[in-house]
């Protein structure tokens, strides 16, 4: 490079740049040692001797990477991960095995101990793979509630990661009525948004939580889609297009007086988001727009009362009462069928504790990240209301997806 003042902002520029990726890296560590801690103090409070982990979800939960692998926690000391393709992770930092009854032998030859009393992932591995690994210690107990229960309080890293992660799903919807031209059928729309998302650096990766739960990156909803019945545990589910994937879209054309709601996931650094707008083509009902005012209302009402320690079911115990007092009780959360929550932790996965569902002696907790999704269903109109994913902080709910919230026109 001939100019010297061209080569100094280059090497500012690549310095900076690797500052902030040193900083960055720096940060994860730091928190994945916070991760690890969480759970050996939460292996210690079980009675148990180990925790072995090997889902995908978890791995990447106390690893930051996913790895055909087995990570060994015990209750004290240092955890080791056995690795079965050596390509997956730098062999410094796991122990090439082939199969996992290559670990106690591991473990011998090293003069460590074989935990007893180990906590295996009991409902996010097979039956078989359970049977396989138990075989190895004298007795086995089930770990993924302790699990399920670290990862639903955020640690510090995790609640920048998702606050970057709402910005740039928030930057995505703005960018969604532009995305439509008229004649559109559903798949038409979502796919454009969908290709926006990718653009932009969405992994297009939906995880959830139980084996009946399926979706690609989310849903749009149109008309009386939105009030159809999914044999899934989504707030309204939609026919699908197919039988073999029975839930969103059907395909079928945009139509004039109706509302489209977009409810697609947000996914740039491997923990989602989630965010609902409504859009309409055309005019549509005063009727809905009052249903939209109430959910818009009913979100505020939880967000404000949202503090650590407040029960999720009197939570949704005022949902439900502020859609009956508006006269909207039959059409709150679906109509043939109604959800009987109002919102659900997110993180890895999109469906992850707390639940603001009838019934639920769970309580808020600083660190939760909520999403928030009243919404009604108008026969003939469609889907009207709002999702957001929300920060549980010591001093109340943060709002972190911040798209217009008014029913937005599309043509």
């Amino acid at each position: 490079m001939s100019n010297p003042k061209e080569a100094y902002q280059e090497i500012t520029t690549r310095s900076a740049l690797e500052s902030s990726i040193a900083r960055e890296t720096a940060a994860m560590q730091q928190d994945l040692d916070l991760r690890l801690k969480q759970l050996q103090n939460g292996v210690s409070r079980e009675g148990a001797d180990a925790m072995l982990v090997t889902s995908n979800v978890n791995l990447l939960y106390l690893t930051g990477v996913i790895a055909d692998a087995y990570l060994l926690v015990p209750a004290v000391g240092v955890p080791v991960r056995f690795v079965r393709r050596r390509g997956d992770v730098d062999e410094r930092e796991g122990v090439s095995v082939r199969k996992p009854e290559d670990m106690p032998a591991w473990l011998a030859d090293r003069g460590i101990p074989l935990p007893g009393r180990v906590l295996l992932e009991d409902e996010d591995i097979s039956a078989s793979d359970w049977r396989r690994l138990s075989a190895l210690f004298r007795e086995s107990l089930p770990g993924s509630g302790l699990l399920r229960a670290l990862r639903a309080v955020k640690t510090p890293y995790e609640i920048e990661v998702i606050r970057r992660t709402a910005l740039r799903h928030t930057e995505l919807y703005r960018a969604i009525p532009r995305l439509y031209q008229a004649g559109m059928t559903e798949l038409e729309f979502s796919a454009e948004i969908e290709r926006e998302a990718r653009r932009s650096g969405h992994l297009g990766v939906f995880r959830a939580f139980g084996r009946r739960m399926e979706i690609f990156m989310g849903s749009i909803l149109s008309g009386d889609n939105a009030g159809a019945v999914s044999p899934f545990d989504f707030a309204l589910g939609g026919r699908g297009q197919h039988p073999s994937v029975p839930v969103g879209m059907t395909g079928g054309p945009l139509r004039p007086g109706t509302t489209v709601m977009v409810d697609v996931s947000g996914n740039w650094e491997g923990y989602l988001t989630d965010q609902t707008r409504v859009f309409r083509i055309g005019e549509i009902p005063e009727e809905a727009y009052r249903a939209h005012r109430v959910a818009l209302a009913i979100q505020e009402e939880i967000a404000r009362r949202g503090l650590p320690g407040t029960s999720c079911g009197v939570l949704y115990d005022i949902a439900v009462a502020m859609a009956a007092t508006a006269g909207l009780g039959d059409r709150f959360m679906g109509a043939d069928r109604q959800a009987r929550f109002v919102g659900h932790g997110t993180g890895i996965e999109i469906n992850e504790p707390p639940v603001i569902a009838a019934g639920s002696r769970a309580t808020l907790q600083a660190g939760n990240v909520i999403a928030l999704e009243p919404k009604f269903v108008i026969p003939q109109v469609g889907a009207v209301g709002i999702e957001n994913t929300w920060l549980v902080t010591e001093t109340g709910m943060e709002k972190l997806t911040a798209a217009p919230e008014e029913i937005l026109p599309l043509d």
